[in-house]
């Protein structure tokens, strides 16, 4: 029990420095002289923040005040993030980070960097990469930590094709996914909050013509398709390009964390309230959402599950009943759904399903397009 003391104390740091007793302030500057970025060579950081003391880690540690003090410019070797808090009196900065990527290689795809403790995801009993000390001895590991669906404080910086980082804050990460949490490849959800920082990722991740913000977004590892062609799902989904259907948007991403490379993920958007209404003009707060068999996700089961007496009590050949229910269902984009199912002859469809309506009066049902990786003939 006593080596789990200081290993349970280790989790709780970062989140205890988001809820100490000196609130953050954006009156309280803290600069970076280097801005995070590609370099070819050593750098030299300094950090300033008039009349405050700062400090900093190198390891991707969340920063407190018992971190390394900043007293002098800061070497960075190699690809390193420098995440870093000035404290005056009571009131301390933001929580900052830069990311320095030293002599990597260039790449076509956005780069994403992600800082957090490292015994949040690492320590070998309470990691949320790792099995745990509970695990059940079963093939789908059971209990294991990376079954959690805790959220711990993560920094995130986003870097466009052209080297610009687009976006840069504290933000909240989730483990993502099903069956796949048992690859070494784990799926991430970020979500943005305004308890860590930006409230939104404001940049058009996925062009044009797709949504200008987003509350969260998932880095994938391709699901069932981990190790395979590592892009099935999303190269289904872009085969329905001009459908009525909703689907998520995909880029691949190079993924770092805390410095180190964790390969390519699916970089994707995360099917909930937020992503309904940037796609349907809705009320987030305003739907009806259900998954699987009718299991709720939002709002209420209640008209879907009179859909379903109905279907099962009345003949559809007779025009009236038919009529009825188009009026309760988006009848064309069901049938896009189950066309683009049987195409794929995807094989793991039935606990994939995700459907909703607007809760007014004449709100229908509509089918989302989620989780093809096995179609295909995988």
């Amino acid at each position: 029990m006593k080596k789990a003391i200081p290993c349970l104390l280790l989790l709780l740091l970062p989140l205890a420095s988001l809820r100490g007793a000196a609130p953050a302030t954006d009156q309280l500057d803290l600069d970076f002289s280097v801005p995070g970025g590609f370099y070819n060579s050593t750098l030299e950081v300094a950090l300033s923040s008039p009349g405050a003391e700062i400090y900093y880690s190198l390891d991707g540690s969340m920063p407190t005040q018992r971190s390394q003090r900043y007293q002098k410019p800061i070497a960075i070797r190699r690809t390193t993030v420098l995440r870093a808090v000035a404290y005056r009196g009571d009131t301390r900065s933001r929580f900052a980070g830069q990311t320095y990527f030293i002599g990597e290689p260039q790449s076509t795809f956005p780069v994403i960097s992600l800082a957090v403790t490292p015994a949040l995801l690492f320590d070998a009993q309470r990691g949320l990469f790792m099995q745990g000390s509970i695990v059940d001895s079963l093939w789908n590991k059971p209990n294991a930590n990376f079954w959690t669906r805790r959220e711990v404080p993560m920094h995130v910086e986003f870097f466009e094709t052209d080297g610009s980082c687009v976006y840069n804050s504290l933000s909240g990460m989730r483990l993502f996914g099903g069956m796949s949490r048992l690859f070494p490849q784990k799926s991430l959800a970020i979500i943005a909050r305004e308890g860590y920082g930006e409230d939104r990722i404001r940049h058009p991740v996925f062009g044009k013509k797709g949504p200008k913000s987003f509350k969260s977004l998932v880095l994938r590892n391709s699901g069932s398709d981990w190790g395979k062609t590592h892009f099935r799902d999303a190269f289904m989904t872009s085969l329905l390009d001009g459908w009525d259907i909703e689907k998520q948007a995909y880029r691949p991403a190079q993924v770092y964390i805390n410095g180190k490379y964790w390969g390519i993920y699916n970089l994707r958007e995360k099917i909930n309230r937020y992503f309904i209404a940037s796609h349907s003009d809705v009320d987030k707060d305003s739907i009806d959402f259900l998954e699987h068999r009718n299991n709720l996700r939002r709002g209420s089961r209640q008209h879907y599950s009179r859909l379903l007496k109905y279907l099962a009590a009345h003949d559809l050949s007779i025009a009236e009943n038919f009529s009825w229910v188009e009026r309760q269902m988006d009848v064309d984009n069901f049938l896009n759904y189950q066309v683009a199912q049987i195409y794929f002859d995807n094989q793991d469809a039935g606990g994939n399903i995700k459907y909703w309506r607007p809760r007014t009066p004449t709100g229908r049902w509509r089918w989302i397009l989620y989780d093809t990786d096995w179609g295909f003939s995988l």
